[in-house]
């Protein structure tokens, strides 16, 4: 008896995959099965770089196989395989441009000595590229929950992962679009809860093949740091301190990499201080130290941007009453961030300088 030999492929993956096929009865004038043929197929294909493949690996001899295809586009497609050897493998090339089709084909030829037909085979073949993405800096408005980005090829869906800056996913968006030629902006939104604050988005876009690519950037990382201990009164960078500005230095150059050129971020560096002392006195000291730390970072080679600014006793890490001497008290924070960071992160106020 003669079978019909269905084939599933699952989309999407920039790797060609082998398909597996399963045999289901049909209705056919000799046997053979879909053992004896040895069928597979590599059913997606990079565009230009390779080409989709049927591939057959007989336990008996095949000669003057041919199939006769109907794609999913209308259009017939003759494959010719011919002979194939007894436990060798052939390779047939699907003649077949960018695209997605189904296809519905009907074997026929001679197995051994015996001619068959009405052999069915049901696969999917892909052929496209990966995309190329740009996003320029200015494509990214965190305050409008928008990112805009180009395709080199037309545009089928994007996914959108934004996540916290405390490790939570805030929000998961997957936008389909319809085939949008290359180079069209495309604008994917999402919704994040007032005191939200992103700490990174992974996004995904893909072409009607399936093919996708890929782009991750960070855009609020909050430095951890061991405090640098300043002399009283003063702002100075003692040598004996300067090692605990290694390893954030360390930990902001590699997460520096992680932004891989797609949006502009900055180091923003705030100054406080204990509640020992006039208000304004200690708005201007810890302003001072702030501007040390950032010219120390300057100096060891952060190419970003560096801003700082001095919030003095007004953002208190331990709440204590007036002249209060408190070492927890008098800190530094150090953020990487696409925008100034929220009043909730602990910058009250907007008037940053940069370091030069």
């Amino acid at each position: 008896m003669l079978h019909r030999l269905s084939c599933l492929l699952r989309l999407p993956s920039v790797a060609a995959l082998s398909l597996l096929c399963l045999a289901l009865p049909a209705v056919a004038r000799a046997q053979v099965s879909g053992d004896d043929l040895g069928f597979s197929l590599i059913g997606q294909a990079q565009w230009g770089k390779a080409k989709p493949v049927l591939i057959f690996q007989p336990s008996v001899a095949l000669s003057g196989v041919r199939a006769d295809c109907q794609r999913s586009d209308g259009q017939k497609v003759a494959i010719g395989i011919g002979s194939v050897r007894a436990g060798s493998e052939k390779r047939v090339a699907i003649p077949q441009g960018k695209g997605v089709f189904d296809y519905k084909c009907t074997l026929a030829g001679k197995a051994g000595k015996q001619a068959f037909a009405g052999f069915q085979l049901d696969f999917r073949v892909a052929v496209g590229e990966p995309p190329r993405i740009d996003i320029k800096a200015a494509d990214f408005d965190e305050a409008k929950r928008t990112l805009t980005l180009r395709m080199s090829e037309p545009a089928a869906k994007i996914e959108l992962d934004v996540v916290g800056d405390n490790g939570k996913l805030i929000a998961n968006v997957v936008q389909q679009f319809q085939g949008e030629a290359a180079g069209t902006p495309l604008v994917v939104s999402w919704q994040q809860a007032q005191g939200e604050v992103m700490g990174r988005f992974q996004l995904r876009a893909y072409e009607p093949a399936g093919f996708f690519s890929g782009v991750e950037s960070v855009t609020f990382v909050d430095i951890p740091h061991e405090d640098v201990v300043f002399e009283s009164g003063k702002w100075d960078i003692r040598p004996s301190e300067e090692g605990k500005l290694l390893a954030p230095l360390g930990e902001i150059l590699a997460s520096l990499q992680k932004v891989q050129g797609v949006l502009a971020i900055e180091l923003y560096i705030g100054g406080y201080t204990d509640t020992v002392g006039q208000p304004a006195d200690n708005i201007e000291l810890s302003r001072k130290r702030a501007a040390a730390i950032a010219a120390w970072f300057l100096k060891k080679g952060v190419t970003v941007p560096i801003s700082f600014q001095g919030f003095g006793e007004g953002v208190l890490a331990v709440a204590t009453p007036d002249h209060t001497p408190e070492p927890r008290n008098r800190r530094a924070s150090y953020v990487l961030a696409t925008q100034p960071p929220p009043a909730n992160r602990g910058f009250p106020t907007r008037h940053w300088s940069r370091a030069r």
